[in-house]
């Protein structure tokens, strides 16, 4: 999705180009559906901007992709950077900011 005006606080990482930070932009469109999704080419690296303070990576998405088995560690090997916060797994990856809670969280909180 392209637009002229810039996305207001985007969360995503910043990739190394070639094949797999292709794969990763376009599932990055994929994987968050009804969300604007920027990737900004800047010849060595692929930056891909998520709008409304998330942004989610799926390691199925990535292989379908790719069109071959994908492991998320391959991602971090190409990723130098990102914008926001991040929590990472072995099927997903969560790009968010410091200002939005996950789902849930608050709990430890209320408990000390």
């Amino acid at each position: 999705m392209t637009n002229s005006e810039r996305i207001i606080d985007p969360v995503g990482p910043v990739l190394q180009s070639g094949e797999v930070a292709r794969a990763v932009a376009d599932a990055a469109v994929i994987d968050n559906a009804g969300h604007r999704v920027e990737v900004r080419d800047r010849g060595s690296y692929v930056r891909i901007e998520v709008a409304d303070g998330e942004c989610i990576l799926r390691r199925a998405t990535i292989a379908e992709e790719l069109g071959r088995p994908f492991k998320m560690s391959e991602l971090e090997l190409i990723m130098p950077s990102f914008v926001g916060r991040i929590e990472t797994g072995s099927d997903v990856f969560r790009f968010f900011h410091t200002f939005q809670q996950p789902a849930g969280a608050g709990h430890e909180e209320a408990l000390s």
